[in-house]
């Protein structure tokens, strides 16, 4: 029987051993750092802020691995894994055999140099990346935290922020960019969540900021000086600066700071040795190499590896890079590139929406607003809709938004 070993269980991994599953022949089994069964990562900052229980993010039961026939192994970090040798060495030293890989171990969080010393130093200095991160905020919250310094105003950031706003914290964002949600929108775009980010009394943004001194006392952060001579106190630091994929455990040179390599069948520069989900830098639809956080690219990439480990010869549908951040009452949304040639701003319903063009074709758009103006744009960038067709497009009911437009159109995948 051949031995097919998982390292990772969010999306891309869980995915992967449903398919395998049902394939005959393969004994599977998937070793997880975490303790927990798989959950969906982006609400932890709910669970954080007491608006969701850990069952509420579950992906699947904890009996549900044993049912898929599938050997499962919780907190089972992995210290080294040999393609060559075909092992991977638990952090409890217990090493596990394999015949064939699939390296679906995610992102972890990234933590500036000057603030690696902070987080090893206070134990009221998070990060927001795993379940167990948002059960150790909300028990500050709960023992009666009242100011919570965020550092950083990327997604996790924003939606951290925008989850507290019904605990009765107070909540100030450090950001050392000029605006919020950098790596998702220009800064212009970003600059319409204002009027709603302006509402929430307990949140306060500080950009352009530099941390100059951070206050210690009793092993935990009491404020935060910025350099500009702006003190904040803080109960709590989470700290939210990004993400970077979790290869450091690979040997053979698999993997690298921006993430492992693969080719259109999710496998690596190792026969055998597949590779999906947030650890990867796959091909997008304009052709370039990125690394990027999106659920569906992770099912997608999990499944096509599974069925090519199992013997088939199935290529990976195009991928994109997107995000989605809700500011209740409108969203914040990326898909695609937005860094092409040219750029066109109109607006979609009640929304604000730029497109950005790569000589005659639409390569991504962002978009702040209602949720209900987005729906047909993705499909606008994934068929690389043509630019010459937005004027008529912006003769049309713009009332309705462009979604029933764009869904109109029968454009072939490029």
């Amino acid at each position: 029987m051949e031995r097919v070993l998982i390292v990772g269980n969010g999306y891309a991994g869980l995915q992967a051993a449903k398919a395998l599953a049902r394939e005959k022949g393969l004994s599977v089994t998937v070793v997880s750092a975490e303790s927990c069964p798989a959950y969906c990562p982006h609400l932890l900052p709910e669970l954080a802020a007491g608006r969701k229980e850990p069952g509420d993010l579950r992906l699947i039961d904890p009996e549900g691995y044993a049912s898929l026939g599938v050997r499962f192994l919780a907190g089972a970090k992995v210290e080294k894994l040999s393609a060559g040798k075909r092992t991977a060495l638990l952090e409890s030293g217990e090493t596990v055999e394999f015949d064939k890989a699939l390296i679906a171990a995610g992102a972890k969080a990234w933590v500036p140099e000057n603030l690696k010393g902070l987080l090893a130093q206070c134990g009221n200095v998070l990060v927001m990346k795993q379940m167990g991160d948002a059960l150790a905020l909300k028990k500050f919250l709960e023992a009666g935290a009242a100011r919570v310094a965020i550092i950083g105003a990327g997604r996790v950031g924003m939606l951290l922020a925008e989850a507290l706003k019904s605990t009765g914290v107070s909540a100030s964002v450090i950001e050392i960019g000029p605006g919020i949600l950098a790596t998702m929108l220009q800064a212009d775009v970003a600059a319409r969540l204002h009027p709603v980010l302006s509402t929430r009394r307990h949140l306060r943004i500080y950009p352009d900021a530099h941390i100059a001194d951070v206050a210690v006392d009793g092993g935990a952060a009491r404020e935060i000086r910025l350099a500009d001579g702006t003190v904040l106190p803080c109960d709590v630091v989470v700290i939210a600066t990004g993400v970077e994929p979790n290869a450091p455990f690979l040997e053979d040179g698999l993997g690298g700071p921006e993430g492992i390599p693969v080719d259109s069948r999710m496998q690596t520069r190792e026969p055998g040795i597949f590779a999906a989900g947030d650890v990867v830098r796959f091909e997008t639809i304009t052709g370039r190499m990125e690394a990027g956080q999106l659920v569906v690219n992770a099912r997608v990439q999990g499944e096509v590896a599974a069925r090519n480990i199992s013997g088939r010869n199935t290529v990976c549908p195009p991928s994109f890079i997107g995000n989605i951040v809700k500011l209740d009452p409108v969203i914040a949304a990326r898909i695609g590139d937005i860094d092409g040639s040219d750029e066109a701003d109109f607006t979609a319903g009640r929304s604000f929406a730029r497109v950005t063009l790569e000589g005659q074709a639409v390569i991504g758009l962002q978009l702040v607003g209602d949720p209900e103006d987005m729906r047909g744009l993705v499909p606008a960038v994934l068929k690389k809709f043509p630019a010459g067709d937005l004027g008529m497009l912006l003769q049309g009911r713009l009332d309705l938004g462009l979604a029933p437009l764009l869904a109109s159109r029968s454009l072939a995948w490029a």
